[in-house]
């Protein structure tokens, strides 16, 4: 097994798990023995964590051929699945009562959520950094724009609760997922 294939192995099972915390939040809106109320900007979060979650999957296929992994690369991928994990963990209510206001639950965790998302930015530009490095690739520059540009929605949105805004982070952000997509065509990692 290289090491790679050890990597990715630790950094996919981060990921899967935040995958099967969101599917079963969606699981818990769908029960109809719960009468959940959904809310309009969680769903649309919840499409941009699935969306995000698979895409980083597919981004760290570019590490596959490197022999050796540096203890900050390596550190900084757990980080970032970390990261991931969390932010799709507060969508979601890990245990206690479950959720009926998904509007109440998402501006209650709010501030929190987009706490992580600086946090997620800091993990993905410095993953961005430490690729290239590693690959010989060329760094990305419209990654670090995108980043710079999700950086400032999220630190105003850690205080702002005007639903409209909140609407438009979470477009944003999709829109960036779709960037990131292309990316990965241009890199041959998808097809």
């Amino acid at each position: 097994m290289t090491i790679f294939e050890h990597v990715s192995v630790f950094v996919s099972i981060i990921l899967g798990l935040a995958v099967v915390h969101l599917l079963g939040g969606v699981s818990l809106i769908l029960d109809t023995r719960v009468r959940t109320k959904p809310y309009g900007v969680h769903l649309l979060w919840t499409l941009n964590m699935l969306f995000l979650i698979v895409l980083a999957w597919l981004g760290n296929f570019v590490l596959a051929p490197i022999t050796e992994f540096s203890a900050p690369h390596f550190f900084n991928l757990l980080a970032y699945s970390m990261v991931i994990y969390l932010m799709s963990g507060l969508l979601y209510p890990v245990r206690g009562e479950e959720v009926t206001d998904f509007r109440q639950h998402f501006h209650a965790n709010r501030p929190r959520f987009f706490a992580l998302g600086v946090a997620f930015v800091i993990t993905d530009a410095l993953d961005g950094l430490l690729e290239a490095r590693a690959t010989g690739l060329d760094l990305n520059p419209f990654q670090f724009g995108q980043l710079s540009i999700f950086l400032v929605l999220f630190v105003i949105g850690i205080r702002n609760e005007r639903e409209g805004f909140n609407r438009a982070v979470g477009v944003v952000f999709l829109l960036g997922m779709f960037g990131f997509l292309y990316s990965l065509t241009q890199i041959g990692i998808v097809g």
